[in-house]
């Protein structure tokens, strides 16, 4: 790699433009250190920090569930607000997905990241969490769980409006907003996961109208599971130690 000292530059300026041209020489400098810095091959990506959502699906004959979802982005705005979703093969909640073609996308907050308690109602933190993404649905009760820890799932309201809840599952209390969504083609095959491009049917949030880009949303993020130990660097539920 390229190196360069800088005992071995000297400029000298006898005009009233030396600290500009002083200036100029260190930017130049710096530059090339820093086209310098070397890439190197990895099959490990970088650690990112997305917020923490959870899929509610309802599998009509077959038991509702929830889940924890990462792998979630709007895609586009016009002519309808898009979003995309990634679901893990196997679980009950990608087998009521790809059954009903719909499901409600709800944002986690801190407290459902904190939410605690063990056999002696001793601090416990990330339970819900790990309800939700540490288990199976084809395996638990996810809702009797959740009711045990202070969230039992509810029909999705909205003060002062009507929302049509014929078919669509129930929601965790105190999310920051809520996504109706409804898939448009077919499934994606992406290997461990399948991709459902979707349709905001409706949008309901806890956040009033002066929120703005700029303001800060009080949602929970992968870096904040990790830096309670709820998750791994691989974004994999950790086991209670």
């Amino acid at each position: 790699p390229l190196s360069i000292s800088l005992s071995l530059i000297e400029i000298r300026c006898v005009d009233d433009n030396g600290a500009a041209m002083i200036l100029t020489a260190l930017s130049l400098l710096l530059c090339l250190c820093a086209s310098a810095s070397a890439y190197q091959a990895t099959s490990i990506p970088p650690l990112i920090d997305v917020p923490t959502f959870s899929l509610s699906t309802s599998g009509g004959d077959t038991a509702s569930t929830m889940n924890i979802l990462t792998y979630a982005s709007p895609v586009s705005i016009k002519p309808h607000r898009m979003w995309s979703i990634s679901l893990y093969k196997g679980t009950l909640s990608h087998e009521n997905f790809t059954k009903e073609k719909r499901g409600i996308l709800q944002l986690l907050r801190p407290e459902h990241a904190s939410c605690k308690r063990d056999g002696d109602g001793n601090a416990l933190p990330g339970e819900l969490i790990r309800v939700l993404g540490g288990s199976s649905g084809k395996d638990v009760d996810k809702k009797a769980m959740c009711e045990q820890l202070g969230f039992s799932w509810e029909t999705l309201k909205c003060d002062g409006g009507t929302i049509d809840n014929d078919g669509w599952p129930q929601v965790l209390p105190h999310c920051v907003y809520y996504l109706k969504l409804e898939l448009v083609g077919e499934m994606i095959d992406c290997g461990s996961h399948e991709v459902a491009l979707c349709r905001v049917v409706e949008l309901v949030s806890s956040e009033d109208d002066s929120i703005n880009a700029a303001d800060e949303l009080d949602y929970i993020s992968t870096r904040a599971l990790r830096d309670m130990d709820i998750i791994s660097e691989f974004g994999r539920i950790k086991d209670v130690e």
